[in-house]
């Protein structure tokens, strides 16, 4: 499955996002502007030549478990498809997503980001919150926005925004075409068979 336009456009933000704003302690925006300022941190470790060492990946993929809620993301991806599900199911593709998203979009994000990030507000409504912020990107402003769920005492991340446009509409749009025109179990196929691309191509580019 090819990542449409708009879903590499949100992934290639995400990288004008690692820049380090002022908010007030203990807020979901703090907690935003520490989360990105961690993974600047890791990203920052990087060889001149881009590559990347095992341990820089092991230590992304600790920071991208760690903050994102990938159950509630593979949820919300799949739709109403969810419900259809047993519970292994659900378990296996929770993991699909997860290494998909993580290896396809996350562990690709460009080190040396410039673009100037302010955020404008937040809203929170019990466990929920919404980030809002504008990303100055060749002279346009662009907003983005963080879906965000406290869970275990913590806030973590299980939708992104760009200009309307949220990270899991787009795939459930392809996966509900996928099993649409086909069925769950083609889905499924794919997604093993996406895996093993990116990760043959990971390999190829060490």
């Amino acid at each position: 499955m090819q990542a449409s336009p708009m879903t590499r456009t949100v992934v290639s933000l995400i990288s004008f996002l690692l820049v380090p704003s002022m908010a007030l302690a203990g807020s979901p925006t703090d907690w935003i502007r520490g989360t990105l300022g961690d993974v600047r941190s890791t990203l920052a470790e990087h060889s001149a030549d881009g590559e990347v060492s095992g341990e820089e990946l092991t230590e992304m993929s600790r920071l991208i478990n760690e903050r994102f809620d990938f159950p509630e993301m593979a949820r919300l991806a799949l739709g109403h498809h969810w419900q259809q599900r047993s519970p292994q199911e659900r378990k296996e593709f929770t993991t699909l997503f997860q290494r998909l998203l993580a290896r396809s979009h996350f562990m690709k994000i460009p080190t040396k980001a410039k673009a100037e990030q302010r955020y404008v507000g937040e809203r929170i409504e019990g466990d929920r919150a919404v980030v809002q912020a504008v990303v100055m990107s060749e002279d346009n402003e662009i907003p983005i926005d963080y879906a965000l769920v406290r869970n275990n005492g913590s806030w973590k991340i299980y939708d992104l925004g760009i200009d309307g446009m949220r990270l899991s509409e787009i795939y459930r749009s392809q996966f509900n075409k996928v099993i649409s025109t086909g069925s769950y179990d083609d889905l499924v196929r794919r997604m093993h068979i996406k895996l093993q691309e990116v990760s043959f191509e990971a390999g190829a580019e060490k």
